[in-house]
């Protein structure tokens, strides 16, 4: 015991171990009893491994092995760092051990941001998420600036126009976003739809008063009289819900028209009037179990709409 304890004084009080992999290296060769079988446990060259243990040595001010024809064979001091290197090796291995389980498990807090747009979709989606992995917490921000996900504002983002650039993030692309004007379907059976430019004086517009893709606003500034936008808001909700009650026709993208089932489209589809949406996420974080989730469920459902808008497509 006195042994143990000047041993564990020395190392503990007069010694910085700069390299504790030594240790590791030094446990092994003496749980083996041989530097060819520690070398080849620990996938290192015969010379790496001696060169360890003999820089160990000198950094402790101990002989930890003496060395014979048959192998090495632990000092006192060699067997006092053996047990205390079995101790850490194992309660290492449990550590290591208990980080995989948590990191495998969808848990803890998800902060996911998106565009207003698309807030009622991503809050579908977040609720699917939630429903499948009791255990996560999540928190959704809804704001057309784009957060800083390398200062931790979000873990996940999806973002729509030209493809994020930041260095740190990892994008993904999810779909593209078609743009097309859309009128209930009692506005349409009273009032028509768009055949042709003659047709665009006679109807009534709800628009956004800022509206992001320049083709969309060129063609509107152009086209409509600015006496039949009868409703604007900066507000998709409340440019949605004018819609929806039928007093004029509004710009939707078209995978979320299709969802509300009483929107018709009213004229044909412009091809300029397109953008991207992405996934964004931290180089850190893109593989924790949360976010890999959350991007796994998210690409799930745009497949669902591409499908059904496919199909839709096929149709007419």
């Amino acid at each position: 015991m006195h042994a143990i304890a000047i041993f564990a004084h020395n190392m503990c009080m007069n010694t910085h171990i700069k390299d504790w992999n030594q240790v590791r290296t030094a446990y092994h060769v003496a749980r083996l009893g041989t530097v060819s079988a520690a070398a080849k446990f620990l996938g290192m060259h015969h010379a790496t491994v001696i060169r360890q243990v003999t820089n160990l040595e000198e950094e402790l001010g101990h002989k930890l092995f003496h060395r014979h024809a048959r192998g090495y064979t632990p000092t006192a001091a060699g067997e006092n760092l053996s047990r205390i290197a079995s101790v850490n090796e194992e309660q290492l291995q449990g550590l290591v051990g208990l980080i995989q389980e948590h990191g495998n498990k969808v848990t803890g807090e998800l902060i996911v941001t998106t565009l207003p747009r698309f807030d009622t979709l991503v809050t579908s989606w977040m609720a699917m998420l939630q429903k499948e992995n009791p255990s996560l917490r999540i928190k959704l921000i809804i704001e057309d600036r784009a957060l800083k996900l390398e200062y931790g504002e979000a873990h996940l983002a999806i973002r729509a126009g030209l493809k994020p650039i930041e260095p740190d993030n990892i994008v993904k692309y999810l779909l593209p976003i078609q743009f097309g004007m859309y009128a209930h379907k009692n506005y349409v059976k009273e009032m028509g739809t768009i055949q042709s430019s003659d047709d665009i004086p006679r109807h009534k517009y709800v628009l956004n008063t800022d509206i992001p893709i320049m083709s969309m606003h060129k063609w509107i500034a152009e086209n409509i009289p600015l006496d039949n936008v009868i409703f604007k808001s900066s507000n998709h909700i409340a440019l949605e819900k004018a819609v929806i009650d039928g007093i004029g026709i509004g710009l939707f993208p078209t995978f979320l028209a299709i969802e509300k089932k009483d929107l018709e489209l009213v004229m044909p589809l412009i091809d300029g009037w397109r953008s991207d949406l992405w996934i964004v996420t931290h180089v850190d974080l893109h593989r924790t179990a949360k976010v890999k989730a959350c991007s796994d469920l998210i690409t799930k459902q745009v497949q669902s709409i591409l499908l059904k808008n496919s199909n839709i497509n096929r149709k007419s």
